[in-house]
């Protein structure tokens, strides 16, 4: 079972200081980065341009301490060899100090490794100018003369930026490149998706939005129909004919044959295997996609995003963060707070709100009425519904998160001869993605987030599992047996209060 969000933050992105000078590296701290600084040969001779020093490895890092609270690597700093330790990093940024020819060939070497590190590059005779898009800042001077803003705000911007350029490498050249989105999309990944497309530049044929499955809410049918947003639904066989797919807000596990399509990723929930991809930014420790788009657009070209764009993207982070109220980051905040200035908000009150037809309000009451009380736990059943309908599970699970000591919602209802299964948690630890993806292992597809996710089971594979119909006491049963013998994978569990 993949690790827990929390888990997840443990990993940390890279800044990699390349300099001779002790007060490049006093300057450059980060509150958000592991730094490390190479460490220049201490017998006179130049490490640049020539083989790494005898005994040192220069595939692991030293483990020891080295200047300005950071640690220390060794080798030469112009051979790609040198950074092989940073390719399964998160992200890397990297700041070059030292004469011109020298740092070309160091930003060449580090690039062979990680095409997206972001690098600033400090030399007396550096490029005066921005290399627009890519990532890069060539600057003269000392660091504190050069930088324009806070140190950790210029390395994020360059960060989004690098990142920006990869993306439209990747999708430069085909006719045609999809943005998937998962299925019964909501406003996170329908306005980052559509974040793509403005990044792109390219026109809603040539960077369609796709969907394997059609969009249910009625709020989220709202957004794209006020801001006339086009998402169109496809199959499977036919999202495999394309060249290239960028999925945004999901992860394409199990699309894959034989390599195609080639898949570029951009996600904040926790990583999947099952594919390959040319280009990846996943950051699960974020609350919404739209706030790393938000940052691609912002770093690249801030008139990118108009009002519509603004407002998709605003509603977006208010939808997966419960307005900023459930695993938000500093990120998320300040995304938040710049698009609410240049967003319609009144717009947004016009689709937020879900509407009921009759019948759902009843079922809705009928299944708080049915609920069970398992200690910290709390399994709601609705029944069966239509899929126009769906959209009512989880608007019944977040109301039954408020009730008083509930930690632990099941929302359950029979969908297109499915059974799905809407989950929450307040807690700490192995939460509503963990059950999720445990219970997907028994025969379904589930997944998402440690305080909010979903399963489903097709509905034979239920009756086995619950040992008969679904209904409320057998619902119960069977998650208490799950959360007991937690993942075969991890065998961690879920350790629940009162096991049934």
């Amino acid at each position: 079972m993949p690790s827990s969000d929390n888990e997840s933050q443990r990993v940390r992105p890279l800044l990699i200081i390349i300099s001779r000078s002790d007060a490049v590296s006093a300057d450059l701290r980060s509150r958000t980065r592991d730094v490390w600084r190479w460490h220049a040969a201490s017998d006179g001779r130049s490490d640049a341009g020539s083989a790494s020093q005898p005994g040192v490895r220069s595939d692991v890092p030293d483990a020891g301490s080295g200047d300005a609270g950071g640690r220390s690597f060794r080798g030469d700093p112009t051979d790609p060899d040198t950074y092989e330790w940073v390719r399964a990093a998160p992200s890397v940024t990297a700041v070059i100090d030292l004469d011109a020819a020298i740092a070309r060939q160091v930003l060449n070497a580090l690039r062979r490794v990680r095409p997206d590190a972001a690098v600033m590059l400090l030399s007396p005779g550096a490029d005066a100018e921005n290399e627009p898009g890519d990532g890069t800042l060539a600057r003269r001077g000392r660091l504190r003369d050069v930088l324009r803003v806070d140190v950790e705000e210029e390395l994020e911007r360059l960060e989004a930026e690098r990142r920006g350029y990869c993306l439209k490498e990747f999708a430069a050249g085909p006719d045609v490149v999809p943005i998937l989105i998962h299925n019964d999309p909501d406003p996170d990944a329908v306005s980052s998706a559509l974040a793509v497309a403005e990044l792109l530049g390219g026109s809603a044929e040539r960077t369609p939005i796709v969907t394997l499955d059609p969009m249910t809410r009625p709020e989220n049918r709202r957004m794209a129909a006020l801001l006339r947003i086009s998402v169109t639904e496809i199959t499977r066989d036919e999202l495999m004919r394309f060249d290239r797919v960028i999925t945004v807000d999901t992860q394409p596990n199990g699309m894959q044959h034989e390599g195609r399509p080639r898949f570029a990723v951009i996600d904040h929930h926790p990583p999947e295997e099952g594919y390959t991809t040319e280009f990846k930014d996943i950051r699960p420790h974020y609350g919404a996609t739209a706030t790393m788009m938000t940052e691609y657009l912002r770093a690249i070209d801030e008139s990118l995003i108009n009002s519509d764009l603004a407002t998709a993207l605003l509603f977006g982070i208010r939808t997966d963060t419960d307005a900023l109220m459930r695993g938000v980051t500093a990120a998320d905040v300040a995304a938040y707070a710049w698009l609410q200035i240049h967003a319609d908000v009144q717009l947004i009150r016009r689709f937020e709100r879900p509407s009921y037809s009759r019948r759902m309000s009843s079922a809705f009451g009928n299944a708080l009425a049915g609920a069970e009380y398992d200690d910290e736990l709390i399994v709601v059943h609705l029944g069966e519904l239509r899929d126009t309908e769906s959209h009512v599970l989880a608007d019944l699970a977040d109301f039954c998160l408020t009730i008083e000591n509930i930690t632990w919602v099941i929302a359950a209802a029979e969908i297109e001869s499915s059974l799905v299964l809407t989950l929450r948690h307040a807690g700490k630890g192995p939460g509503a993605g963990t059950l999720a993806r445990a219970i997907a292992q028994m025969g379904g597809d589930g997944g998402g987030h440690e305080t909010m996710a979903r399963a489903v089971l097709p509905m034979g594979r239920a009756r086995e599992l619950l040992e008969g119909e679904p209904d409320v006491p057998a619902i119960r049963r069977f998650v208490r047996r799950v959360m007991a013998e937690g993942s075969s994978t991890s065998r961690r569990g879920l350790r629940p209060a009162h096991p049934a």
